[in-house]
């Protein structure tokens, strides 16, 4: 009875610890470093990173699922090759954290669509939402080297931008950043790098894009 007892309090301490650190593991978003503006590239060039961090530090292997909305999803163009992944409509988009508690996606697609832009339709005013292990972590919008049209329209202009069966970087988008970075003025489609500032590490990152106009075919909402 004594040895039964023993091993039941046993059993008992191991569920108290084992409770404990799946509860120090649940992801908090004010603690995880979760970018609001998520990088697309009709190559797939760009890295969208989050790191995942509970009250116990960073979590290993937690699933980290990119979120388009279908509105979101019908203002992006979506290159027809997804480099591997297989989303559903609207885009979806898994990653497991590594053991830094960091996650990384590469999307291939262009278009901007600016976080907490009235101008969206509908009831939602971003592009999407990041969840980790079911935990949501932050709503999200776009940027790319590929920011206009032909015309030079954005997603959410109307009417609304064209791509007309390619995602790709071309003179609209030279146009379209060539401003911003020349006077420092800050412009979030241009933000590529999403620090919140225009300034030569965005010049740098969009200039080879802009170079070897970048593209893919693919469409708005493919």
């Amino acid at each position: 009875m004594i040895r039964f007892m023993s091993r039941v309090a046993t059993l008992a301490a191991v569920g108290v610890v084992v409770a404990s650190l799946a509860s120090a593991n649940v992801p908090v978003p004010d603690l995880s470093t979760v970018p609001k503006c998520l990088p697309l590239a009709p190559n797939g060039g760009l890295v969208y990173s989050v790191r995942i961090v509970g009250t116990g530090g960073p979590i290993v292997a937690s699933r980290v699922n990119v979120l388009f909305n279908t509105v979101g999803d019908s203002l992006v163009c979506w290159c027809t090759a997804q480099g591997g992944y297989n989303p559903a409509v609207p885009h979806s988009f898994f990653a497991n954290t590594n053991g830094s508690g960091i996650a990384t996606f590469n999307l291939f697609g262009g278009g901007c669509v600016e976080n907490q832009l009235a101008a969206i339709p509908g009831d939602r005013n971003y592009a999407g939402e990041v969840f980790a292990d079911f935990v949501k972590m932050q709503e999200f919008g776009t940027v790319s080297p590929d920011a206009v049209d032909n015309a030079g329209r954005v997603s959410t202009d109307t009417p609304v931008w064209n791509p007309g069966g390619i995602c790709a970087t071309g003179l609209s988008d030279a146009v379209k950043h060539t401003t911003p970075l020349a006077t420092a003025v800050y412009s979030w489609c241009t933000d590529i790098n999403c620090d919140k500032l225009v300034t030569l590490g965005d010049a740098t990152t969009l200039t080879p894009f802009l170079a070897q106009a970048v593209s893919c075919a693919g469409n708005a909402g493919f």
